[in-house]
């Protein structure tokens, strides 16, 4: 149960950073007149502090503890690789003819559960977790 409701806390700090990709990707394009993709890197970079922070304090309550470089550090590149799990996962769905929407909602469901595994057990992983 404890694990649940963790995960619940997680999905909420996914969710707290997609809007800040939103907000931040098109802010960005716009003010400074860069293509949306480019905005969408930008906010990227954002989003995953954004989160990093939330999972720091709220999620995982590492706040305090020794290594906070080096968790920032392996979360940001974890974000890019679960970036391309996701439009990998994205891919295959849809080349195997299933709707966007099923496509997209399946690929974060599944990246998902694969990136809270991996944060709770290696990233955010405290010492009193040990």
């Amino acid at each position: 149960i404890a694990q649940l409701k963790r995960y619940g806390v997680f999905a909420g700090g996914s969710a707290f950073g997609a809007v800040v990709d939103y907000v931040v990707t098109l802010m960005a394009a716009r003010a400074l007149g860069i293509s949306p993709e480019t905005a969408l890197a930008l906010a990227m970079v954002f989003s995953a502090t954004a989160v990093f922070f939330w999972h720091e304090h709220l999620t995982f309550g590492s706040k305090g503890q020794p290594g906070l470089l080096r968790r920032y550090v392996l979360f940001m590149l974890w974000s890019v690789v679960v970036w391309g799990l996701r439009a990998g996962m994205l891919f295959l769905f849809r080349s195997a003819g299933m709707p966007l929407f099923a496509a997209l909602a399946l690929a974060i469901g599944i990246a998902s559960i694969v990136n809270y595994i991996l944060s709770s057990r290696a990233i955010f992983r405290t010492t009193h977790q040990r």
